[in-house]
């Protein structure tokens, strides 16, 4: 049985699996390159199909992210609780990117202008219910396919989908299941849930406007980057801030004695406006917004909005553990499967693992609303059909290419290459001798982060790396971290838990005196966002830190992912090679073939 998963309106993204095995799972951006793309992913189903070399008579089922009219009645119910203040949304004011906002009917139709908060929010609402009966037709049209089909249509609602995401795909037979985000279709924020084999039992959903998502946005909005887009950000900006405002922001979120948790909605503007917005109490507290400007070594944040960042980063995980500790007692679980947005926060994660009574912890690599398209499928699949679940081939789901592709590509370019007969020894020598390169190897992985097949990677030892890479290649904030991989069996030596992180989702503190030795990993707070390498995940990768090792003595490279700043990461080999051009990357290991810019 084939079912074939949909998500849209930001990070859009198809999936296939077939009874228990993921064929192929991409997002919409890696082909059309346009960053957190929203529109339908055409590409990305095309790219399912052929990967599982099927046409869409082939296809069961069509599984999509969101339900037809809960959000309406949901957004009525907003509407009509906080009334009169919810008129502020018929004055649809511009999005935080300026411009003229877009109306009603251009939102319905196109979802909305081109900033990020810029949509009506009606016009939003009523284009996903109308998404929700053209489905059948969307897809047809996508792939351009005119023959019969069978498949049908099921709408899923949205955190469903994100908790079948997270637990039909982790290793366990029961788990308990947290997922939060800003807000699903029937407007739940949080859902705390308990899986028992092919089944996910509803416990308790906690509903927009009391979301931390929403929160959390909302703050970056003030913080002078743009919401839904830049939280990532946040979690790396907070470790450079001082507890100035912790208290104060405990006035903004009451956390129940019954595992729940309340916004002072006094303090923001989401309700009311529809958008990622803080009300002007929150600036008469804490001052104006900072202005949206480029943060440079010239312009950096200045030192209160660190300060702002530390407490919103301090409160969400506050939350995050007080929601787990009653989850954790109300399911008697020892095991948490996690997904949604503000899963990716790995801070938080990691001190969900090291400081509840869980034990174990999974959380899937594309957590936001891109795994979605999966969770969808599963919902379908294996809670609907009770298909088997699948356990593994979650991560590197993407597209890959021949060596004949990359040659081609290389050769497109005009640029001098030469094929080496070991890869991973090569690339380890040469990154102990200080060069960033450009590692594409294999399909390439789902979600936000580089998981080592398409990496920019560099030796954790050098300090420089971290600046260089920063300023000359990636071209972003100098205050972002960078992450390790390590091999698995010796992250035990370098961090305070050993604990398995294959998909980079858990934040673990440096053991103190390894610090100075791995300088370009470590945080300003002695952190680091962990990825554990093993053997079985990712021979390639695994072989070439070990070749780095071996020369060495340190098991672990800098990883991040393999793009410029606001570009998607590199999917094919063009795109690979249009990046090491036009950015300071000293080389690039695309498959077996070695290019450095010493050569050209």
């Amino acid at each position: 049985m084939y079912v074939l998963g949909i998500s849209r309106v930001h990070d859009s993204a198809a999936a296939l699996v077939r009874d228990g095995e993921i064929i192929a799972f991409a997002e919409e951006e890696r082909f059309t390159r346009k960053k957190h793309d929203g529109d339908f992913p055409a590409e990305a189903i095309k790219f399912c199909l052929e990967r599982g070399g099927i046409t869409l008579a082939d296809v069961d089922h069509v599984a999509y992210y969101w339900q037809r009219w809960r959000e309406g009645i949901h957004a009525a119910k907003v509407f009509a609780k906080y009334f009169p203040a919810t008129l502020e949304v018929f004055r649809n004011q511009n999005g935080d990117e300026g411009g003229s906002s877009a109306g009603m009917v251009e939102t319905f139709k196109t979802g909305g202008g081109k900033g990020v908060d810029d949509y009506h929010v009606g016009g939003a609402v009523l284009a996903h219910i109308k998404r929700s009966f053209t489905l059948e037709r969307d897809v047809k049209e996508a792939v351009g396919w005119t023959g019969p089909t069978k498949f049908k249509t099921h709408l899923v609602d949205h955190h469903k989908a994100h908790a079948a995401s997270g637990y039909f795909i982790s290793p366990w037979e029961e788990s308990a299941v947290l997922t939060f985000d800003g807000i699903g279709s029937d407007g739940t924020a949080t859902y705390l849930g308990h899986g028992k084999g092919n089944r996910i039992i509803d416990i308790r959903r906690i509903k927009f406007p009391h979301s931390l998502g929403a929160m959390y946005a909302g703050v970056t909005g003030y913080l002078g980057f743009y919401p839904t887009r830049d939280e990532g950000k946040i979690m790396g900006l907070a470790p450079l801030g001082n507890d100035t405002y912790v208290d104060a922001f405990k006035q903004l979120i009451h956390l129940d004695d019954d595992g729940g948790y309340e916004l002072d909605l006094s303090f923001f503007g989401h309700h009311r406006t529809g958008k990622h917005v803080m009300a002007k109490k929150f600036t008469d507290l804490f001052g104006p917004a900072r202005p949206k400007t480029r943060v440079t070594a010239e312009n950096p944040v200045p030192q209160h909005y660190c300060d702002i960042a530390y407490a919103l980063q301090v409160t969400l995980e506050e939350a995050g553990l007080h929601i787990a500790r009653w989850l954790q007692r109300e399911t008697g679980s020892r095991r948490l499967s996690v997904a949604g947005g503000v899963a990716l926060n790995s801070v938080m994660n990691g001190r969900i693992l090291l400081e509840t009574p869980f034990e174990d912890f999974f959380a899937q690599p594309a957590a936001a609303d891109d795994g979605c398209a999966l969770g969808s499928a599963l919902e379908v699949s294996v809670g609907k059909y009770g298909k088997p679940r699948p356990r593994d081939g979650y991560t590197y789901t993407g597209p890959d290419y021949t060596e004949a592709e990359m040659e081609l590509a290389l050769q497109d370019a005009g640029v001098r290459y030469t094929k080496v007969d070991d890869i991973a020894a090569h690339t380890a020598k040469k990154i102990s001798e200080g060069k960033i390169i450009g590692w594409v190897q294999g399909r390439m992985e789902c979600g936000p982060r580089a998981l080592g097949n398409r990496s920019l990677v560099a030796d954790p030892r050098d300090p420089d790396s971290k600046t260089r890479m920063n300023e000359k290649v990636k071209h972003r904030e100098a205050f972002r971290p960078f992450a390790p991989s390590c091999l698995a069996e010796r992250a035990g030596d370098w961090f305070v838990s050993d604990y398995p992180s294959p998909v980079m989702l858990l934040v673990f503190d440096v053991l103190p005196d390894k610090r100075d030795e791995v300088p370009a990993i470590t945080h300003v707070d002695g952190t680091a966002r962990v990825q554990t390498v093993t053997e079985t995940d990712n021979p390639l990768y695994y072989r070439m830190i070990s070749e780095f090792e071996k020369l060495t003595g340190v098991p672990m490279v800098v990883n991040t992912s393999f793009n410029d700043n606001n570009e998607p990461i590199v999917a094919s080999p063009a795109d690979a090679v249009a990046c090491y051009l036009k950015t300071d990357v000293d080389a690039l290991a695309l498959g077996p073939f070695w290019a450095e810019k010493d050569d050209l």
